[in-house]
């Protein structure tokens, strides 16, 4: 007998239409106050987001301005490399124009003149090629015709101790008896940086020598049949640049200014744009100390504090950053009226809410009757479907959710049948992901170096690797590859996480460690640059753990980087096996910008290096105990005799018959190396 007094399903349904109702507009009135409340308190956000979005575009756009007439000198800059070198390459094509020392009578009239860089050189010993450099005059008078406003100085200094200069002004700083003029070029910072950068570079700021305004130098090397022969540069007045990109008008407090990439502030509308030194502007000077390094990232963004928001972006061409200072009071007034319009929103809907409360209640009764018939015919027809009979289809009637509700078990019952009919095919489409998991596996086996001997040529060293992914395909991976015909670089690396997305992170980093390790590029900046782009595109937060090594064939000198690895195994002729001290350093696609640590020492032959992920020695058999340092250090010296062919499959025989049954949780890849040069 059931415990419970019978009651009517109306006076039920009416109970919990009520209830409902009541939860319903509790409910609906709660959430919107509270999201009124959050519109209030989101309104400051939602204006400093438009005010940061249109910042943002006006930095962009002066930026663009100042890259445009900055990129403009650099083309003139690389007109005058091309013309060079071709005087260089085909000097017979030219007739040889002969450049005197400086004369200050020709002031105020633009002229070529030449410079020594002191006593100690010659001007018969370089005649010749300044005879031909000097026909360069016709192209740096276009120049001047063009951009003289801006433009003040054109000149070209060399290794071989000249300086050609087209200007107006003569400088005679230092002569001797008779009137040759010495001016040392080359320790000067336009042609150092421009010499190191093997570009086109942009000086900082500096006053004209001759007081005609703040220039800027742009400059860039030239070569002789590809050996670097000197530096053309040109100064360039900046008043105008200036102008345009600082001058703004946004609202009361708010400026522009100019950063430098020694953090110093190089321009703003609170200095003389003649002035060489550049004061506190406008009470910025001891905020600005707090987030130079921020600004001088190179990236753009927004900072704000408590008193300002500040929108920087990088002026790449130029190692410059612009700035845009926005005081917050610009934003509290409107945020005061939203907040007003908002609260007399919440008294309007809390009293609406109320009133459909009281309309709800009213027309229960007559609800709850109407629902009751059809939910009980409802509940026959469940019953017959319920039974098995999934042909027998529930009676629709009406529109309203008793009706949604009869439609849904009609939808339900021919769900059922299409789930009967479609279960082969759901089978035989997990048997085809299955095939192509298979095709994965085989894809990224094919992209490992698997073909021993690998250089059956060279009997300088001796090479061989093995990975053993856990599942289908793994986020382990070696590789190696000659990068000329006395280095070998070898890689052996492990992705954190398995499956596809750690093998197609393996496939991206593989392929980044490749194409950046070059003989002339050191481990440390390979990996800072390979982690930068990984940082980049590393949107299932990644992270690989690396080594990598380059070994000289020829002398043994063996040079690595380790960003979070295992530290390798080496064999000494005639000695054990023994792990070599290093530091594991930070792993990649970690952290942007970080730095690695080299290291390097001497390979004797007979000498040999194991390297290995750590699915080596944390293999775990049945009762849960790792392989370890140890035993992999016991197998090793047992199989110290063997070649590096025979010594990989060793080892892993060692691990199988320690792991036993157990399953295999990781990626096991090992790499073996034998110096064999005498």
């Amino acid at each position: 007998m059931n415990r419970f007094p019978r009651t009517s399903i109306n006076s039920r349904i009416r109970r919990i239409v009520i209830y409902i109702v009541l939860a319903a507009v509790i409910i609906v009135s709660a959430v919107a106050i509270f999201f009124l409340i959050k519109i209030r308190d989101g309104s400051k956000s939602t204006i400093v987001d438009e005010m940061e979005k249109t910042t943002s575009m006006i930095v962009k756009d002066k930026v663009a301005i100042a890259e445009r007439d900055l990129e403009s000198y650099a083309d003139y800059i690389k007109e005058d490399v091309l013309y060079i070198e071709s005087l260089y390459k085909n000097p017979e094509k030219f007739v040889p124009n002969y450049v005197d020392k400086p004369d200050t009578s020709l002031k105020d009239v633009y002229c070529m003149q030449r410079n020594l860089v002191d006593k100690s050189y010659r001007v018969e010993n370089i005649k010749n090629e300044l005879s031909l450099l000097a026909n360069i005059e016709t192209l740096w008078s276009n120049m001047m015709e063009l951009e003289g406003k801006t433009i003040t100085t054109i000149y070209a200094g060399t290794e071989s101790g000249f300086l050609l200069s087209y200007d107006k002004y003569v400088s005679m700083a230092d002569v001797d008896e008779d009137g040759e003029v010495y001016f040392n070029h080359l320790s000067r910072p336009w042609y150092k940086k421009a010499k190191a950068a093997k570009k086109v570079v942009f000086t900082d700021l500096s006053q004209d020598y001759f007081g005609r305004g703040l220039t800027l130098t742009c400059a860039a090397p030239f070569y002789n049949n590809g050996e670097f022969a000197g530096v053309v540069g040109m100064d360039i007045l900046i008043n105008d640049l200036q102008s345009e990109i600082i001058d703004i008008n946004l609202g009361e407090g708010t400026y522009a200014f100019l950063v430098n990439e020694m953090g110093d502030i190089i321009a703003s509308p609170f200095m003389d744009k003649s002035a060489t030194k550049f004061e506190n502007i406008g009470g910025l000077q001891s905020e600005y100390l707090q987030i130079s390094s921020r600004i001088l990232s190179y990236r753009s963004g927004i900072i704000s504090s408590n008193d300002f928001y500040l929108a920087y972006e990088p002026i790449n061409v130029a190692n410059w950053v612009l700035c845009i200072r926005i005081p917050q009071t610009l934003i509290l007034a409107p945020v005061r009226a939203i907040e007003n319009i908002i609260r007399r929103m919440i008294i309007i809907f809390a009293i609406v809410f109320v009133l459909v409360a009281i309309f709800s209640l009213i027309n229960v009764r007559l609800f709850t009757n109407k629902l009751t018939k059809p939910i009980s015919d409802l509940k026959y027809d469940v019953e017959e479907i319920s039974s098995g009979n999934l042909d027998y289809m529930a009676r629709v009637e009406g529109n309203d959710e008793i009706s949604d509700l009869a439609n849904a078990f009609n939808d339900m019952t021919l769900s059922l049948k299409n789930y009967i009919k479609d279960l082969t095919s759901i089978t035989a489409e997990k048997e085809r992901i299955g095939a192509e998991l298979n095709v994965a596996t085989h894809i990224q086996s094919s992209m490992l170096p698997s073909i021993f001997p690998a250089f059956p040529n060279d009997k300088r060293f001796d090479i061989y690797a093995t990975m053993d992914p856990a599942k289908e395909v793994g986020g382990d991976f070696y590789d190696f590859f000659m990068i000329d015909d006395k280095h070998i670089a070898v890689v052996v690396a492990d992705v954190s996480g398995k499956g596809i997305p750690a093998a197609l992170f393996m496939v991206i980093g593989k392929t980044l460690i490749k194409d950046h390790t070059g003989i002339k590029k050191d481990l440390s900046n390979v990996f800072y640059e390979v982690n930068n782009l990984l940082c980049e595109s590393n949107s299932e937060n990644l992270f690989i753990t690396a080594f990598e090594a380059v070994i000289n064939i020829e002398t043994g000198h063996f040079t690595y980087v380790n960003a979070g690895h295992e530290m390798p195994f080496i064999y000494k002729r005639g000695k054990e096996w023994t792990a070599y001290p290093m530091k594991p350093g930070f792993v990649l696609a970690g952290m942007e910008n970080m730095k690695f640590a080299t290291g390097d020492f001497y390979l004797e032959p007979g000498d040999k290096i194991f390297q290995y992920t750590d699915g080596v020695t944390e293999a775990t058999n049945i009762n849960n105990e790792l392989y370890g340092m140890d035993r992999l250090k016991a197998a090793l010296d047992a199989n110290s005799d063997k070649k590096v062919s025979e010594l990989l499959p060793a080892i892993k025989a060692d691990i199988d018959k320690f792991v036993g049954s157990a399953p295999q949780f990781d990626d096991i890849t090992m790499l073996g190396f034998e110096f064999k040069v005498i």
